[in-house]
């Protein structure tokens, strides 16, 4: 099987929303408020968000990308530019069968070398603080922690903390 990375379109929208809302729920219900989790998940994981957000919308979003195989979607990522020279990955998520098989590599790849045709010099991504595998995961795809900032959609009373990684693209 070979899988194949490629622009998500209308009919990906019930599996994209489908994925990456159990994979965020699998990936951070040992780590963050479930509250916050349920929160994440309305905000940006229902079907009519999602089907907003599968069209690329330059330089901003370039839309989701899907990895598939044999016609079937095992994962999504997505990511823009966020000022001139400088990208943002914005998520990677998987079906949970199939991590640690390169698909997550994949998506980044796809997503770097949008950024790169866009003009990108330097990328970005937020990660959980105490999300060991996220942090190892980019970590030894060259970046490197920067700082440490309030999560989206974090309120005062949860204390939710991202850690800001960048890697300079060449």
């Amino acid at each position: 099987m070979t899988a194949v990375v490629r622009q998500a379109v209308d009919a990906d929208v019930v599996d994209i929303a489908t994925i990456c809302s159990a994979a965020y729920r699998e990936t951070y219900r040992d780590l963050l408020p479930e509250g916050y989790i349920e929160r994440s998940v309305a905000e940006f994981y229902q079907e009519p968000r999602v089907a907003k957000d599968v069209s690329p919308a330059p330089p901003d979003w370039f839309g989701y990308q899907v990895v598939e195989e044999d016609g079937r979607v095992l994962g999504a990522a997505g990511g823009g530019m966020t000022a001139p020279g400088v990208g943002e990955l914005s998520r990677v998520y998987l079906e949970s069968a199939v991590r640690g098989r390169g698909l997550g590599t994949l998506l980044l790849e796809r997503v770097t070398e949008q950024i790169r045709a866009a003009g990108g010099t330097e990328m970005w991504v937020s990660v959980f603080l105490g999300d060991r595998a996220g942090i190892g995961f980019y970590r030894s795809r060259g970046f490197q922690p920067m700082d440490t900032v309030r999560a989206t959609l974090s309120r005062t009373d949860d204390h939710i903390r991202s850690l800001r990684m960048r890697r300079e693209l060449d």
